[in-house]
């Protein structure tokens, strides 16, 4: 379960970057950028005068339909109107083609359940990467050079929209590489969002060298985040638990299953799947942001409707979530609400729960009070 990365050196961390984060993000970027390029030429105006200036836009629109109004299956407009949320009133485009006129539709170009997943992840990988450079892992020069690469990108497509496919698809592939299932640096992220001291000396013994925890402290932002109130000063050490600014209060669950999570209203079920939350907010460390962006990665793949139009672009839609929850297999927790460790019969009781926390199986959030929260994500 452990990883085999030197999670001490900084200079594994920074090909980490280099090598994995920099080119999901040029990919992310690129195909955000598309969205808000196409929504900023064509949005609200006529596709007789997008084409004017742009005449492949025409095949955005409309390649891949029949009269009156029929998206082909698989053609490319329908790729774009379920991926970027392109859209005419094909009816009035071919009565006007018909009749040997300019096809003075409107068009629109509205977010899509992808685009809201790109926008999420763009706000978080932007603050990964603002925060690495800040700790001169990376150079302002190495991100200007991924932005211009992802303008590039635009402009390809834009050239020749057909092209959209393969550079989604590179995106996907970019960001399934990423998840906790294929990457080694984003598994031992995923451990230690939240890892008490005993899985520590277990899983990653290193990390007890002052230099290195305070090394890891800094890069990811992991602290304190449950100390046992225990007369045993040895049992405290080993179940003082540490987290990021991940998934850290939350109220009360109401029936319905909503609840205020570190200060928003969401579906905490869900949330841990990959759902999407109306805010950004807390998560500011590049432990936290990560965390979130395995789940948001996860749920692209595997929510609906984004996964189903995946299948648009790529033949076979993999499930990193599934993958994980395979691999590592573990029991289910036992309860979904423990007590603030106050004596050793409560200690007994996390301790149980461990192994499903460890592996992401179950999250530990802190509740009001003495209570604390396990929730399942499978």
């Amino acid at each position: 379960m452990a990883v085999e990365i030197k999670y001490w050196d900084k200079g594994a961390w920074i090909s980490y970057l280099k090598d994995d984060i920099l080119p999901f993000y040029e990919s992310l970027l690129a195909m955000l950028n598309l969205w808000k390029e196409l929504k900023e030429t064509a949005h609200g105006k006529f596709l007789s005068d997008v084409i004017k200036d742009a005449p492949n836009l025409e095949l955005v629109f409309a390649a891949g339909t029949s009269p009156p109004d029929k998206y082909e299956e698989e053609g490319l407009a329908l790729v774009y109107k379920s991926l970027f949320g392109t859209n005419i009133k094909l009816r009035e485009y071919y009565f006007l083609k018909s009749l040997g006129k300019e096809p003075k539709t409107i068009c629109a170009v509205e977010k899509t359940a992808v685009v809201n997943y790109l926008d999420h992840m763009s706000v978080l990988v932007e603050r990964i990467l603002s925060r690495a450079s800040e700790l001169e892992l990376i150079t302002q020069a190495e991100l200007q050079n991924i932005q211009e690469e992802s303008r590039k990108v635009v402009q390809v497509v834009l050239a020749n929209p057909e092209s959209v496919s393969e550079r989604f698809t590179e995106f996907l592939n970019r960001a399934l590489r990423l998840t906790v299932a294929y990457n080694e640096y984003t598994r031992f992220i995923w451990h230690l969002r939240k890892i008490p001291k005993k899985y520590v000396m277990e899983f990653y013994p290193e990390l007890l060298k002052p230099n290195a925890f305070k090394f890891i402290q800094e890069l990811l932002g992991l602290s304190e985040y449950i100390v046992p109130q225990v007369e045993d000063p040895e049992i405290v050490d080993m179940y003082t638990m540490f987290s990021f600014d991940y998934a850290t209060k939350v109220t009360e669950p109401t029936r319905t299953g909503y609840s205020t999570l570190d200060g928003r209203e969401v579906n905490v079920y869900t949330y841990f799947k990959g759902g999407l939350p109306p805010t950004y907010d807390p998560y500011k460390t590049i432990g936290g942001c990560m965390c979130r962006v395995n789940e948001l990665i996860w749920g692209l793949f595997s929510d609906y409707p984004t996964s189903e139009y995946l299948k648009l672009v790529v033949s076979e839609v993999p499930n990193p979530f599934k993958e994980w929850q395979s691999a590592v297999a573990s029991e289910p927790p036992t309860r979904s609400e423990v007590n603030y460790p106050n004596c050793y019969e409560d200690l007994s009781v996390l301790d149980e729960c461990l192994p499903s926390i460890f592996t992401g199986m179950a999250e530990l959030v802190k509740g009001e009070g003495r209570i604390l929260y396990i929730f399942r994500r499978w």
